[in-house]
């Protein structure tokens, strides 16, 4: 496998589920459009990506061997077996009675999905549609339309290993050549940016002393890492990953934003947080790049339609009885920013010096050292403000907005800590007190997968309750409805009714 091949595979993992949201559930004006300008984008891409040369230098290797390929296979699969991405092994996080839950809605409803008369909790008074990030499922369930629910767990553990196992491709590529593989990847599913104070905190001084200020900016790396993400919400380890490997590989490393729009708006779909976390990354590198190559047809006629699609269905999405948008009520910083300030900013230090601090600083040092790493040093920059300025969206409110933006901050920190550490050995560099430290971050990874990490006895995605007569939780059951009197439900959708 070529990363050209990568590439290539990657864009098109993406873009079926937004084609088949694009066919089925919006009107045949919308369908067309979108259908024409993804598949446009999509073959301009294509050809770009064969026509063009590849910075060698900065992978791995030029060509992932087919023995290299069959192992990061088998390692996925197993992963997919011990985290039961189809019902199946130890058993299922507690996130997948939501995930299985709406393939069965996907299943049984036809598109688009309709609820004129669920009324629970008293917040859907009027015609809902079903308004998720659906790429995750939409696979799954359009083909077990035509062949039943037999095959459904199977197809959803499928679906999800493609998508972890091209995030391990891109881990390899992206995999300074003379770091061991194997210590990488533990780094990288354990957590290699991750210390975990709040677990002292919430485990070991819960008795003691109360401390929820530490709570409200620790929490959101609570389930950010990449093993833990591939627990609960593979969709979300599929974006964060495989978006800024994509966007650093190109944008940064290449200098080419001729497909950056338009790869962003792809990852809507799988996650709306996600890929707005990603979208800030890729808004930076094209900033930084002076736009270099950025205005093509292809990059702004297909980024430009499907974010506006997307963004208009996420927009009439439901949360506390009120039209708030896809932001829904991220902004409110009201909370301990202004009844406990001291409290509030020592909580933002620590949280920061403690989570990446350590990292940064051996960074700093080496990129402050040479001209030729000056680039790198803006990038650490960058990522350093995008650390500290992301927990203040935490403050106030119980959201996912911040641990969406971590967790993808993290990958990019990660991505240049290897690059780090690989120069640091090349220069004879003592890395000592850094080697010592990501000892450190493996064993608290391992301890942090002890008590976070729970496998349950979830239905299965035949044997799930439907939506609109699940005891489903109220913060879970907001989750999953878009108002149907709304721009897209009105001027977007294909018009249908509850069956």
């Amino acid at each position: 496998m070529t990363i050209k091949n990568l590439k290539t595979i990657t864009v098109s993992y993406l873009l079926i589920p937004n084609l088949i949201f694009i066919l089925t559930w919006l009107n045949p004006i919308w369908a067309t459009v979108g259908f024409v300008v993804s598949v446009y984008s999509f073959y301009s891409f294509i050809i770009s990506t064969n026509a063009v040369s590849e910075d060698f230098s900065a992978l791995r290797v030029k060509r992932i061997e087919l023995s290299t390929i069959l192992y990061l296979a088998l390692f996925t699969l197993v992963l997919g077996v011990v985290f039961s991405l189809g019902n199946f092994g130890l058993g299922q996080s507690y996130d997948y009675y939501k995930h299985n839950t709406i393939v069965k809605e996907l299943i049984e409803k036809p598109f688009p999905v309709v609820y004129e008369n669920e009324t629970r909790y008293g917040i859907l008074n009027e015609p809902a549609i079903l308004g998720y990030y659906m790429a995750y499922y939409l696979p799954t369930a359009i083909i077990c339309k035509f062949i039943g629910f037999g095959a459904s767990n199977i197809l959803l553990y499928i679906w999800g290993a493609i998508g972890i196992f091209i995030s391990f491709c891109w881990l390899y590529f992206l995999s300074p050549k003379n770091l061991n593989i194997i210590l990488v990847f533990i780094l990288f599913l354990l957590g290699a940016t991750l210390f975990k104070p709040y677990l002292y905190a919430h485990y070991l001084l819960k008795n003691i002393v109360s401390l929820p200020m530490i709570q409200y900016f620790i929490w959101p790396s609570g389930i950010s890492f990449n093993l833990i993400n591939i627990h609960y919400s593979p969709q979300h380890h599929i974006v964060t990953t495989i978006g800024v490997f994509f966007v650093y590989y190109e944008s940064f490393i290449r200098k080419d934003n001729r497909f950056v729009l338009f790869f962003v708006s792809l990852l809507l779909m799988w996650s709306f947080l996600g890929a707005f976390s990603v979208g800030v990354i890729a808004g930076f590198m094209v900033l930084y790049r002076k736009f270099n190559s950025f205005f093509s047809v292809a990059n702004l006629a297909g980024g430009t339609i499907i974010s506006f699609i997307m963004a208009s269905y996420f927009l009439a999405h439901f949360q506390d009885n009120r039209f708030s948008g896809f932001i829904w009520t991220f902004a409110d910083i009201s909370g301990y920013l202004y009844q406990k300030p001291f409290i509030s900013i020592l909580a933002l230090v620590g949280y920061c010096v403690f989570e990446v601090g350590i990292y940064i600083f051996f960074m700093f040092k080496l990129f402050s050292s040479k001209n030729t790493y000056n680039d790198k040093l803006v990038l650490l920059g960058f990522c350093a403000a995008y650390f500290v300025i992301s927990p203040l969206y935490r403050i106030g409110f119980n959201n996912d907005l911040a641990m969406r933006l971590i967790s993808t901050i993290k990958i990019l920190i990660f991505v240049l800590l290897m690059f780090s550490y690989s120069e640091m050995l090349k220069s004879q560099i003592s890395t000592k007190i850094l080697r010592l430290y990501m000892a450190f971050t493996i064993i608290l990874g391992i301890f942090s997968s002890m008590t976070t990490l729970k496998w349950e006895k979830v239905p299965s995605i035949a044997q799930s309750p439907t939506i609109n007569k699940a005891d489903i939780p109220q913060e879970i059951f907001l989750q999953y409805f878009a108002k149907k009197n709304s721009f897209f439900g009105n001027y977007m959708m294909k018009q249908t009714s509850e069956k």
